[in-house]
């Protein structure tokens, strides 16, 4: 695994057995400082709240893009209007791999996509990819 296993990652899925799997993927992936949120409003909350203490921000967002609320293309945008998170790593995951998704996710700053269903070890090369 290349990359900062001891950034902090934020997982956001309003349905806790997808956020377990992906908790799970990014633990098996060597990470270990992982947060849960289950809705765009609560994560954009915790991002911004930590955004400005080093030892407390996030490294890394994986995101659904179908939630109540706030949806992920929504956070998504947020997190890049935002100065002190216009850079953070996004990655969204999702259901819809059509173009017209992809084309939303791409213009709005998305760092990677990830369509379900997907295995662990590609989340792990996404992340590896995405992260220095």
């Amino acid at each position: 695994m290349t990359g900062d296993t001891n950034l902090r990652i934020l997982i956001v899925d309003d349905m806790p057995a997808m956020r377990g799997i992906l908790s799970q993927m990014a633990r098996d992936a060597g990470f270990s400082r992982i947060v849960e949120a289950e809705d765009g409003e609560s994560a954009w909350m915790q991002v911004k709240c930590c955004a400005c203490e080093p030892a407390d921000a996030f490294g890394l967002v994986v995101s659904d893009w179908n939630m109540p609320g706030m949806n992920g293309i929504e956070l998504l945008r947020t997190v890049r209007a935002y100065t002190p998170t216009r850079d953070l790593p996004f990655f969204m995951v999702t259901g819809e791999g059509d173009h017209a998704h992809l084309s939303d996710a791409v213009e709005a700053g998305v760092t990677d996509y990830i369509v379900k269903p997907f295995t662990g070890t590609q989340l792990r090369d996404k992340i590896a990819k995405a992260l220095p």
